[in-house]
């Protein structure tokens, strides 16, 4: 039986499905990290930044 080897956009890709149809986690993370995926953006200052921003804006809640 001959295994598919998935590329690593493949893989991310998948991985940034199932984080968004996972229900436990929270769902603004979720929205933060998949928009900068999908955008190509997804670096680490920019995570960062991002969770940080998200961070802030629960504090002030």
């Amino acid at each position: 039986m001959k295994q598919e080897i998935k590329s690593g956009k493949e893989v991310l890709d998948t991985f940034m499905t199932s984080l968004k149809e996972n229900e436990d986690l929270d769902t603004q993370t979720v929205n933060a990290v998949t928009d900068l995926y999908e955008n190509n953006k997804l670096t680490k200052t920019n995570l960062i930044n991002a969770l940080s921003d998200l961070r802030d804006k629960h504090e002030t809640e």
